[in-house]
C-alpha cells in the first residue's frame, strides 16, 4: 500500500513526527555533505544526510522505525 502524499512520516514508537525531531545531538561534514544526528520525542536516534547545496536531508539510519500517518493523527509536534 503506498502511502498517502498528505501522510507525514512520524515515530512507529511514540508517533513525533520523524522531520521534527525534539533534539539535533550532532552534526558533522562529511565528502557526501553533512551527516546530522537527530533524537526523538522517545529517544530513538535517526541519522541523516544532509545534501550539499540544499538538496533536502535523506534519512539513512532509523527509517525502519517510521509509519506514515495522516497529518491529523500524529503528534503536533515542536
Amino acid at each position: 500500500m503506498e502511502a498517502d502524499p498528505r501522510d507525514i512520516a512520524v515515530c512507529a514508537d511514540c508517533g513525533w513526527p520523524v522531520e521534527a525531531p525534539l533534539q539535533e545531538a550532532s552534526r558533522h561534514a562529511v565528502a557526501e555533505g553533512t551527516v546530522v544526528y537527530t533524537r526523538c520525542a522517545c529517544g530513538r536516534v535517526r541519522v541523516w544526510l544532509e545534501a550539499p547545496g540544499g538538496g533536502g536531508a535523506r534519512l539513512v539510519v532509523g527509517a525502519s522505525s517510521v509509519l506514515y500517518s495522516p497529518k491529523a493523527e500524529c503528534h503536533a509536534g515542536p
